[in-house]
């Protein structure tokens, strides 16, 4: 088989939900790995191996994914529209690879990062016979993985999704990188989303128990002992994956373009982001990770963390054990320590952070996370329930840290009802000077301008019944016109 003759299949649909908040802003194989996204790291790797035909199953923010790649003239990508998610196996049917294709073609997820032979994976698939070839490894923890018990001659005995802990049969673990003939995807139900662990391998597994070469039969192939491999889905893999790299290139710190670094200290293994400016006195790594466009404040301190895109941070930040999110804003001697913090959230002066710190996620019209979700008329879109995401979380500040106060809003009535009951002080923090978190979220999410502005004017130590009744005015002038829309 000549290596043209071969296609791949990038797996990049996820959400990315281990890597948030990073991943409300860029979508995970956009994220940046040695200040190259980790898609450009699976493309590069796959066309080293001669595999220049390649299709991408994507779905969020995927435009960003199409923008990046539209210059690259060393391969073929091509991007299946998917109406809505299909699971693994359900994008791959979608893209029509079981109706076009006479030959095996490999599947890799898009957060795979590895130097294994694939040529060595390929070859073996063809000896073996099977339908599907999974590439494995050995792992200290398979319980987080798919799970595998292989037979003398590599044919998978068994094989298992994530196991509980306690019932792990082996230790050898899918990377998500299979061979896979299209006749497997004839056991893919059309329209229906179907995955390639939970479901499909699970189905060929008892169908390879009859007689016959290749009948549903499905085989392990090992990685070498000193192959890499790591799922950079996860903080922990990312930053393994990050350190391979820079061993790789024999140094410590990486550093983009367009950096300012103004007398302070980097310690590696830590990545720095094109434009981004650290002034005097800082510390920055080991383990740091700053995206583009961030701004360290003097005399902070980063460690074990990494900061979003467009951050920035006052004087005196201490950072460590930590994922701040894009476009954030620090203040002075701001501690986050072991926390989170989601996009576009303001942390007053002096205070700690040390647990998560929601706030709305705006979304698009194809449900992306960055603009406004654009649908319906303006009574629907202001009435309706929204997504955990775009629910508005009320936070305060109590005893210099910021926490949750535990009421959540998933409507218009419900955050009325949550006015009632809150505490004071988170009232203060979301309508504290030069913010107004309130009217942020009616004109971001329900595109209500109207009340926007009716909104924003309010200061915290007015009474908490002006708001109130303010919201409640515009819910009874659209409720009338929502019924009549309806008949």
């Amino acid at each position: 088989m000549k290596k043209e003759e071969m296609k791949a299949v990038i797996l990049a649909g996820g959400f990315g939900t281990r890597l948030r908040p990073l991943t409300f802003t860029k979508p995970k194989p956009m994220v940046p790995l040695v200040n190259k996204p980790v898609i450009e790291h699976v493309v590069d790797y796959l066309v080293s191996h001669g595999l220049n035909d390649i299709v991408v199953t994507t779905t969020f923010l995927r435009e960003m994914i199409m923008d990046h790649f539209k210059y690259r003239e060393d391969m073929r990508l091509s991007y299946p529209t998917e109406p809505y998610p299909l699971g693994t196996a359900g994008s791959v049917k979608n893209a029509g690879l079981d109706e076009e294709e006479d030959e095996p073609f490999v599947v890799i997820q898009g957060d795979n990062i590895t130097d294994m032979d694939l040529r060595g994976l390929i070859d073996f698939h063809h000896e073996a016979g099977g339908l599907v070839t999974i590439a494995l490894t050995h792992v200290e923890d398979p319980w987080n993985y798919g799970v595998a018990k292989l037979e003398g001659n590599g044919c998978i005995s068994r094989f298992h999704e994530k196991p509980d802990k306690g019932k792990c049969f082996s230790n050898l673990a899918s990377t998500g990188i299979y061979v896979v003939e299209p006749k497997a995807m004839e056991f893919v139900p059309d329209g229906v989303a179907f995955d390639f662990a939970k479901d499909l391998f699970h189905l060929l597994q008892a169908k390879g128990k009859g007689k016959g070469k290749g009948k549903g039969k499905m085989f392990g192939y090992e990685m070498e002992a000193d192959n890499f491999w790591a799922d950079v889905g996860q903080p922990e893999e990312y930053m393994k994956a990050m350190e391979w790299m820079l061993r790789k290139a024999k140094r410590d710190v990486f550093i983009g373009e367009n950096v300012e670094i103004n007398g302070s200290g980097i310690t590696g293994p830590t990545v720095i982001g094109n434009s981004v400016v650290v002034e005097e006195n800082c510390s920055v790594g080991p383990n740091a990770v700053l995206f583009e466009d961030v701004y360290i404040g003097k005399s902070s301190s980063l460690e074990q963390c990494f900061i979003g895109e467009r951050t920035i941070t006052g004087e005196n930040a201490y950072v460590k054990e930590a994922i701040i999110g894009a476009n954030c804003e620090l203040g002075k001697d701001v501690e986050v320590l072991k926390g989170e913090i989601w996009p576009f959230v303001t942390i007053p002066h002096s205070t700690t952070v040390d647990n998560t710190v929601k706030r709305f996620v705006r979304f698009d019209a194809n449900g992306n996370g960055t603009g406004i979700r654009k649908e319906g008329n303006g009574s629907e879109s202001l009435l309706r329930t929204v997504s955990d995401e775009e629910s508005f979380y009320f936070n305060m500040r109590r005893g210099g840290k910021i926490i949750h106060t535990g009421f959540i809003a998933r409507s218009l009535e419900m955050f009325v009802d949550m006015l009632k009951k809150v505490d004071p002080r988170a009232i203060e923090y979301h309508l504290r000077e030069g913010y107004n978190d309130f009217a942020d979220w009616i004109r971001d999410v329900f595109r209500d301008e109207k009340l926007a502005s009716e909104v924003v004017g309010m200061q915290w130590w007015e009474p908490r019944s002006k708001l109130i009744s303010t919201i409640q005015e515009r819910i009874s002038e659209l409720e009338p016109r929502l019924r009549v829309d309806a008949l």
